[in-house]
């Protein structure tokens, strides 16, 4: 069996204009032996492996399990489970047991990109060391899972390694240490990604604006605008979808499978207290079909209960970004919104607004500015509703919930979706991350998670 996949960087187009450069468009053996690796060409086929497993990770992949985004969004306002897998039911209602086989996937999916990334450095290191920004690409794939290991589990990750076919088991290490690490990945891409080609930049914006998330995740806010002042709002790192090398996970576990439904902050039996409306909101960087209250006109779920909602914003082949220089704009205004920069913030945010961005099959139409909050409390809950909408279902939710409890001095009760869970007619429970599966229990440093919170 042979399968294409693509990842594709968009260069600024005032540099570049509309170029776009295929990072990985390759057919995957069944088996690559150890002696095929030690050549230029096995150690690139390793890196478009990893970068493979990075596209599953995230924003592809999952099959009726979902990924490490979708499943995050479940546990937040994002996402509703119309499924009747009790593993996709749990999480919605925030009640995550630790031999949830869903969690698990989302676990060795990291795992495995923080491999995969490992042996590629290692090979290209060895074999084919330029361009180097090659190299710097899958800093930026080991940092990206590292940081989404810490962004949406609890304290206590162990990080080992099995790059040498040996495997090392790892201590448990709490969120910060998890961060910093991925920190210090992120700067060994950026010091090896310094070419002046546009496959090279591009990749060095992919790192900026991950080291921005790091810092702002890190709680670093001041070292932020240095970083990713210099990437451009239209550049775009996307994860491509084809027929013949799998669809787009949103796509696949909304539109197709009708296992999750876009998320709301009222269903069948009342309000869903913090959640935002992103199923009513009628706002256009999420346009849907269906209504959660009433009868759908998209009719129900999987479970033949649910309202079915359906997201129009990714359809099954389109592209779905990993990193964008809106992401870089959105964590600037954050810099000014900690500073009680209002004015500042509103004008990063309103210029957003106001040009047409690129989100998966929407092109958004100018939206009217919105007015400089007046309060601190005020500016928060704004651009954080703000950011929810321009990043929906791109795995930026729950980190920035729990970010809201860890950096902002709210509660979780006040932050995450609580009210009666409509399946159970019980209240939500009070998980605002993800457990470690009990599988890690097999690794002798590991005794569990050190804590669950925020």
């Amino acid at each position: 069996m042979t399968w294409a996949i693509a990842l594709a960087a968009v260069a600024p187009l005032g540099a570049c204009d509309g170029l776009r450069e295929d990072l990985l468009r390759a057919d995957d053996p069944d088996i690559i032996s150890p002696d095929a690796v030690k050549s230029a060409a096995g150690a690139d086929a390793v890196r478009v492996g990893a970068l493979s497993r990075l596209r599953d990770l995230g924003p592809g992949g999952g099959g009726s399990n979902g990924t490490v985004w979708t499943q995050g969004g479940l546990l937040v306002d994002e996402w509703k489970s119309s499924n009747t897998f009790f593993q996709h039911n749990e999480t919605d209602e925030r009640k995550v047991q630790d031999n949830n086989s869903v969690v698990l996937a989302m676990l060795r999916d990291a795992y495995r990109v923080r491999t995969s990334a490992r042996e590629a450095i290692n090979a290209l290191t060895e074999f084919k060391p330029a361009p180097a920004a090659n190299i710097g690409q899958m800093y930026f794939a080991m940092a990206f899972a590292e940081m989404s290991l810490a962004e949406n589990f609890c304290n206590g990750i162990p990080l080992g390694d099995a790059s040498t076919g040996a495997i090392e088991y790892g201590p448990p290490l709490s969120n910060t240490a998890v961060f910093t690490l991925a920190l210090a990945h992120a700067d060994s891409g950026l010091a090896l990604s310094t070419a002046t080609d546009a496959a090279s930049v591009a990749i060095a914006n992919q790192l900026r604006i991950l080291k921005g998330r790091l810092l702002i995740d890190l709680g670093r806010f001041s070292d932020v605008t240095a970083v990713v002042s210099a990437v451009p709002t239209n550049f775009i790192f996307n994860a491509t979808f084809a027929l013949t090398s799998g669809d787009n996970a949103v796509w696949s576990i909304n539109t197709n499978q009708k296992r999750f439904v876009v998320g709301d902050s009222v269903d069948q039996v009342g309000r869903i207290f913090n959640a935002l409306p992103f199923a009513s909101a009628k706002d256009p960087r999420v346009p849907v079909v269906g209504t959660s209250t009433g009868t759908s006109p998209a009719g129900r779920g999987f479970d033949n209960f649910t309202n079915q909602v359906t997201q129009s914003v990714f359809g099954r082949s389109d592209l779905i970004p990993y990193v964008s220089g809106v992401d870089a704009r959105l964590q600037q205004a954050e810099v000014a919104l900690r500073a009680d920069d209002f004015a500042g913030m509103m004008t990063i945010l309103n210029a957003l607004r106001a040009a047409p961005q690129s989100l998966g099959t929407v092109t958004t139409p100018a939206m009217a500015a919105l007015p400089v909050p007046t309060t601190k409390d005020a500016a928060i809950d704004l651009y954080f509703r703000e950011k929810a909408f321009w990043t929906f279902s791109r795995g930026q939710r729950l980190p920035d919930l729990r970010r809201l409890v860890r950096q902002y001095s709210r509660t979780a009760a006040n932050v995450f979706p609580t009210g009666t869970f409509f399946k159970t007619n019980t209240p939500y429970g009070p998980d605002v991350n993800f457990p470690m599966i009990r599988e890690e229990l097999a690794n002798p440093a590991f005794t569990g998670c050190t804590d669950r919170n925020p």
